[in-house]
């Protein structure tokens, strides 16, 4: 016969109890995700007016959260002022940054049959040497008065498609993105280029790569210099393909772009740094990285500049 471990039960238990609470605290939806277990247990989806009242009907708002519940005893081993700390290794956070929806951690007490939750963020994220924590507060608990909070990354939300064009980024902070990032560029090619006659209007592919490659770099600067083995180990990124991102004699990708960007604000918040909100901004690097990557782009920023719409001096 074989054996049913306690562990299998608790955790059994804390998804059950947490699409309980879910669907008759919040009147959300609950999916879990049974496939595999790799950082996300299941999706949630804000519903709006929803109620257990018969003949009542809420709308779903497509907006999604993804949950990683941990449940047991265990998770609350770590008490802090106000809350538990939740560690977690640096591939989950890797996983959790890369992941299209915003990610919450869950803690399931079988004791009090509650739920903690905690958004996984650049703020909630604390470095501990190699890995990360989490802090988990006690008022943050699952129940119908953490809706506004709970729900508030997932009506928010950017991450799904990262672009400027996204319908649910406010239009004029798609405009102050985009205005950013070729700022960024042109100023930091017409520093590359001042020597020359031409300056940006002569600026090659290779020249937007290598601004891009000086943004990262400065960004790196101001983390502390982490080593490139050490940006490897969190990203998960082969050592050889940092170092050629960092020279500028590769381009990365746009999700490695940003997975580097994120490491490297919270190595320096890890520090106590206070990182600027033109390295924070996540479109603008996106957008950076697509106009290096394509020649038509880069046609247009020039002209931009070259029209005085984008002051470099």
């Amino acid at each position: 016969m074989p054996n049913v471990h306690s562990t299998h039960l608790v955790d059994r238990a804390g998804v059950s109890r947490a699409a309980y609470l879910v669907s008759t605290q919040l009147g959300w939806l609950f999916r879990e995700q049974e496939t595999s277990d790799i950082g996300v247990d299941a999706h949630l989806e804000v519903v709006d007016n929803a109620s257990l009242t018969p003949g009542s009907a809420g709308l779903g708002t497509g907006r999604l959260l993804a949950v990683q519940l941990k449940s047991g005893a265990s998770q609350f081993a770590s008490p802090g002022e106000g809350g538990w700390w939740y560690y977690c290794d640096t591939r989950h956070v890797v996983y959790w940054h890369k992941h299209s929806l915003p990610v919450v951690v869950m803690l399931f007490n079988p004791a009090t049959e509650q739920i903690f939750w905690q958004h996984v963020d650049g703020e909630t994220l604390k470095l501990t040497g190699q890995n990360y924590k989490i802090f988990v507060p006690e008022k943050q608990q699952l129940d119908e008065t953490c809706a506004e909070a709970l729900s508030r990354p997932a009506r928010h939300c950017t991450k799904s498609t990262g672009s400027p064009k996204d319908p649910h980024r406010p239009a004029d902070a798609r405009k102050r993105s985009v205005r950013l990032a070729d700022y960024e560029l042109a100023g930091s090619i017409d520093l590359l280029l001042g020597s020359t006659e031409e300056g940006l209007a002569g600026a090659s592919p290779r020249d937007f790569r290598m601004a891009l490659a000086n943004r990262l770099r400065s960004l790196r600067r101001l983390a502390g210099s982490p080593s490139v083995e050490l940006i490897s180990a969190k990203t998960g990124y082969e050592e050889d393909k940092i170092a050629a991102y960092l020279a500028g004699s590769a381009l990365p990708g746009r999700g490695r772009t940003v997975t580097i960007v994120n490491i490297l604000i919270e190595h320096a918040r890890g520090r106590g740094v206070e990182v600027p909100h033109h390295f924070r901004d996540i479109p603008a690097w996106e957008r950076m990285q697509r106009v290096a990557k394509k020649p038509g782009m880069q046609k247009i920023v020039k002209s931009k500049a070259l029209a005085g719409s984008i002051k470099t001096r």
